[in-house]
């Protein structure tokens, strides 16, 4: 039997305002919270712009440390951004990492011509690494700075970020000083997913918070990290996170347990970079960086699904009812508020997401798809949780079943 609508409307009539006043909370006011939440982070992440004193001179020695796996011609546009730095005292050690295709030669064609840059030609992955850390290790053994800045094959450097980023590490006295960088985003796929993956990851490790020396939290981005060599040496290196897929979190990770100062900052105007070029490569991508930045734990991921799901599309579920309400005329109000709240709700929702759009150099226009571009991250997530039980994991042409032997590290 199908109970009558006076029966549903007396359901309703006593649960109405509690659950209108739920989603008040879940709903609108969170998105207020995370406007205000996300301005004081982008406060506390705008390093760059802080007072520092000029470098000292002469000015310390760099290594610009450059792995890169089956990258093509695009090599060439990472390295001549490096070699057209305005600081001076740096050379740059590029790492061919077992590629299958022309990286290799353009990087000997280039060292070539540049007595500055450094090939290193890596032929076999040990047991137990991942390729990108073996890489780097081997590439720290030579190097010969007294800073190493690591930096991904798909960056492009404007010519100040050596000498703007190595002058506030110096001047604040930072162990490490990793940026955010301008997201280069080309069609939809890319522009629209992308920079929401970039601010679920950011929000899933509080990286608001990381930039404390009183707690636990910790952020890095393996695209751009200037670390001091001595503490880089001090904490063991890549080898001392060998078979972690994000070396990045690792390495923060394993700095603020031994009470070093390494600091996350926005970095938008020091370069870009177009981390995937197709729908496919985006997602599992993306699903690896959820999976290897909580050491193999899903607990993480599951709760940015949490969030997603009742942060973001709980505004359908009160559009849904609120139209059912007008048409049969059940609760209070005849589903009116529930479709203002609603409204609203996506109305701030949206000019959020656009924000952090525009701040990663990506188009505030896309989010206005995030009901759309939302599901995909919750595949993406899912993904990577999924990753957490059967250890598999594909990266740039290699299969890896071994286990990550970090721990996933304590978020405060």
């Amino acid at each position: 039997m199908i109970p009558s609508f006076a029966f549903v409307g007396t359901i309703v009539f006593t649960l109405e305002i509690p659950l209108y006043i739920v989603y008040l909370l879940v709903g609108p006011a969170f998105w207020v919270l995370i406007w205000v939440l996300m301005g004081s982070s982008r406060r506390g992440m705008n390093l760059l712009g802080k007072t520092a004193g000029a470098i000292p001179e002469p000015g310390p020695r760099v290594t610009v440390i450059v792995p890169a796996k089956d990258e093509g011609e695009r090599i060439r546009g990472c390295l001549s951004s490096i070699l057209a730095q305005d600081y001076s005292r740096f050379s740059v050690l590029a790492v061919d990492d077992r590629s299958e295709d022309g990286t290799g030669r353009v990087m000997d064609e280039m060292a070539a011509g540049d007595s500055r840059l450094r090939v290193l030609h890596i032929e076999e992955l040990p047991a137990g690494w991942t390729g990108k850390n073996n890489a780097l290790y081997r590439a720290a053994a030579r190097a010969e700075g007294e800073w190493l800045l690591f930096i991904d094959s798909d960056v492009i450097l404007e010519p100040a970020a050596l000498s703007t980023t190595l002058r506030v590490a110096i001047g604040r006295r930072y162990d490490l000083l990793s940026l955010i960088l301008r997201h280069e985003t080309r069609g939809v796929w890319e522009g629209a997913i992308v920079p929401l993956a970039s601010t679920a990851i950011g929000a899933a490790h509080f990286i608001g918070l990381s930039n404390s020396d009183s707690n636990d939290y910790y952020f890095g981005n393996g695209q751009f990290m200037l670390f001091d060599r001595k503490k880089y040496d001090l904490i063991g290196g890549h080898e001392a996170v060998r078979t972690e897929f994000n070396e990045d979190m690792a390495l923060v990770r394993v700095m603020k347990r031994a009470g070093l100062r390494p600091r996350i900052a926005w970095g938008e105007r020091m370069g870009r970079v177009r981390m995937y070029d197709s729908l496919g490569s985006i997602m599992r991508g993306w699903s690896r960086i959820f999976y290897g930045s909580s050491s193999g734990s899903p607990w993480r991921s599951l709760l940015v699904m949490l969030v997603i799901l009742v942060g973001g599309y709980s505004c359908l579920g009160a559009l849904g009812w609120g139209i059912f309400a007008g048409v049969h005329h059940v609760g209070i109000w005849d589903g009116k508020p529930w479709l203002v709240l609603a409204g609203i709700h996506w109305v701030l929702m949206t000019v959020q997401i656009g924000v952090m759009y525009r701040w990663m150099g990506a188009r505030a226009a896309y989010a206005a798809a995030f009901l759309v571009t939302g599901l995909f991250v919750l595949v993406i997530l899912g993904w990577a949780v999924w990753m957490c039980f059967t250890g598999r994991v594909n990266w740039r042409g290699t299969k890896y079943s071994h286990k990550i032997e970090g721990s996933a590290g304590a978020a405060g």
